[in-house]
């Protein structure tokens, strides 16, 4: 797949290259991807305890295995 990134974006991937903090683009893109669906599904547990529901353990695991399950589907399969 390739992705053509805004001007800001593409200069702070490059940047981080350049620093060391990644070895390639790729990784530093994937890496900012993955932060975005960890952050994500962050955000839905904030909401649902905020709800003040009963969650169990068996809940959240269910939870984060489907958004896995979600990341790891073929390029569109949704």
């Amino acid at each position: 797949m390739k992705v053509e990134l805004a001007a800001d974006i593409a200069e702070w991937v490059e940047a981080e290259v350049a620093a060391g903090s990644f070895p390639t683009p790729e990784d530093a893109v994937r890496q900012a991807v993955t932060e975005y669906l960890i952050n994500g599904l962050r955000a839905k547990l904030d909401a649902a305890v905020e709800e003040g529901g009963s969650h169990t353990s068996a809940d959240v695991r269910r939870l984060v295995r489907e958004q896995l399950e979600k990341r790891n589907e073929p390029a569109g399969a949704h």
